[in-house]
């Protein structure tokens, strides 16, 4: 096996791969990526037998076909520190050499037998969708997702395919996160199924090109992505989402409109001065506008007046700061709207449009 190769080429790809490799195994081979040198191809495989990915190297020289196992963080440190405008890695009696015009580095290899098969996306897909929407999707959805893994159903995302829109579905129990997405190509069917968040955390760094086209298929226990560059796969989780639905406030009758911009800094600048103990700021809505406080014990108190449009009967409810910076970072420069009933319900978020949406339980302020 032996291929020449730029070194930014093989590190966009090793990072890939090594997202999708196992961090801590008694399997070597599961921290390793296998190098497929084919005639006008390489395609790194790398997987911990929950996820896998496979992404595939044309701008490559190749000399010698063959295949080779290597640990993908070692590799991957290598080829970062390389300054050269290109490189050979070539097998030589179970070693990797690796060379540039001033270095030479020689890796012991594994058997490429005792990597495990990474699924490939075969026969036709359920719909395809673009990576600029696949990102913003990712973007609205996965921070809300579940951090730990004690409640297995929710340690996830929901993605519910019919016809020709995909909704996305991310809960913790203390918010939720919806959006909606136009997808192409539909098979015209409908699917359900929980996507794991590390496998979404490892679909937003395939994502690079807005206008590359990403093909999915949804089976009974696995996820699909292709691309004509990457591949990723992973098994879906198993249980019962919470009914989301029912979640979703229906009777607000207070309506805040702000830009998200000053929401976002007067939330951060009032959040100085609270404590992890008490994790929350006041929001006090009067008369088109809203003054938020922050305390914390022996520190002190944050006060910050923003103006917006608000004209219902006065109120006083409290948020954890972190939730809100999360939404308001979404927005962008958008305006938000923010549907309210009481201080005891939840605030429901909203853009320019019905798109995606936000529903956060407010902070017990006694």
């Amino acid at each position: 096996m032996k291929f020449v190769v730029a070194p930014q080429t093989l590190v966009s790809g090793l990072n890939i791969a090594a997202a999708g490799a196992a961090s801590r195994t008694p399997k070597p081979a599961l921290q390793g990526v296998l190098l497929d040198v084919q005639k006008d191809e390489v395609i790194l495989s790398a997987t911990d037998l929950e996820m896998g990915v496979r992404v595939r190297l044309t701008q490559v020289e190749v000399e010698r076909e063959g295949q080779v196992l290597v640990p993908v963080a070692k590799l991957l440190q290598i080829v970062r520190e390389s300054i050269d405008e290109s490189m050979v890695l070539e097998v030589e009696e179970n070693t990797l050499h690796i060379r540039g015009s001033d270095s030479h580095f020689s890796m012991y290899t594994g058997d490429p037998a005792e990597f495990p098969p990474v699924s490939e996306l075969e026969g036709d897909s359920d719909f395809s969708i673009t990576g600029g929407t696949l990102r913003l999707v990712i973007d609205r959805t996965l921070f809300a997702a579940a951090k730990e893994s004690t409640r297995y159903a929710i340690d996830g995302l929901l993605w519910n395919f019919k016809g020709d829109q995909l909704k996305v579905i991310a809960t913790d129990g203390r918010r939720l996160a919806l959006t909606n997405a136009p997808v192409q190509n539909s098979s015209g069917g409908q699917a359900d199924a929980i996507v794991p968040a590390k496998a979404m955390h490892l679909i937003s760094r395939v994502v690079d090109d807005p206008e590359e086209l990403f093909q999915v298929k949804l089976l009974s226990n696995q996820l699909l992505l292709r691309s004509p560059r990457v591949t990723v796969s992973s098994v879906l989780l198993e249980g019962h989402f919470p009914k989301y639905e029912d979640v979703i406030p229906q009777d607000c009758d207070r309506t805040v409109r702000v830009a998200a911009p000053a929401m976002l800094s007067a939330v951060r600048r009032s959040a100085l001065l609270t404590s992890e103990e008490s994790k929350a700021i006041r929001l006090q809505f009067d008369d088109n506008k809203v003054v938020l406080t922050g305390r914390a014990p022996e520190q002190g108190q944050a006060s910050v007046q923003l103006p917006l449009t608000y004209d219902a009967e006065p109120l006083e409810i409290g948020f954890n700061p972190n939730f809100l910076v999360d939404v308001l970072k979404v927005f962008d420069d958008q305006e938000v709207r923010l549907s309210l009933k009481d201080a005891n319900r939840p605030g429901l978020f909203r853009g320019d449009n019905d798109d995606f949406m936000y529903v956060l339980m407010p902070v017990n302020l006694s």
